[in-house]
């Protein structure tokens, strides 16, 4: 028996509470899928955060330059810009760094060449591809490939014969 009157007015009433039906199901699966994004970027800054960079040494005598990683995973194309006025001056290549250590070079005999007035800018890949840069103040950004494989300032590893020393890491847990 067709409950619907001979203009079919029941069936249209059905049909908008089925459109209405669908449209919420989208809405809401639009919202999960944004909930989960937000929630997975803000789960990725959280875990670069634990990567961080330090000076050695007094601040009028710099004696090195150390990253810590207190990630569980290492990271990649790690690279500390000396920067002096948003200018890149100088550069130390570490390349990996594993997790849960600290990995430092000593200037040596080449500390009076170091900008005392520089600042450090971490720039590393974490496990994902995401590639982040770390400015003083613990500002977090995550840049592009370009950005990252900048070439300027004279990269010291390399030019002062540096050797890489590496600890652990007392935050990682």
């Amino acid at each position: 028996m067709n409950s619907s009157d001979k203009d079919g007015r029941s069936g249209t009433v059905h049909e908008w509470i089925n459109s209405f039906g669908v449209v919420c199901a989208v809405l809401l699966s639009l919202f999960a899928l944004y909930r989960d994004q937000t929630q997975r970027a803000s789960d990725e800054e959280r875990e670069a955060m634990k990567v961080n960079v330090y000076w050695n040494g007094p601040p009028d005598a710099r004696t090195g330059v150390m990253v810590e990683n207190q990630q569980s995973i290492r990271i990649l194309d790690v690279t500390v810009r000396l920067e002096v006025g948003g200018t890149s001056v100088q550069r130390v290549w570490f390349g990996d760094v594993h997790s849960c250590t600290l990995d430092w070079f000593a200037f040596g005999d080449h500390k009076a060449e170091v900008r005392n007035d520089a600042l450090l800018v971490l720039q590393f890949r974490d496990g994902s591809g995401q590639r982040w840069q770390l400015k003083p103040g613990s500002v977090l950004n995550k840049i592009s490939e370009k950005e990252s494989s900048r070439q300027d300032g004279g990269e010291l590893v390399a030019a002062w014969g540096l050797k890489r020393e590496t600890g652990s890491s007392n935050g990682c847990g």
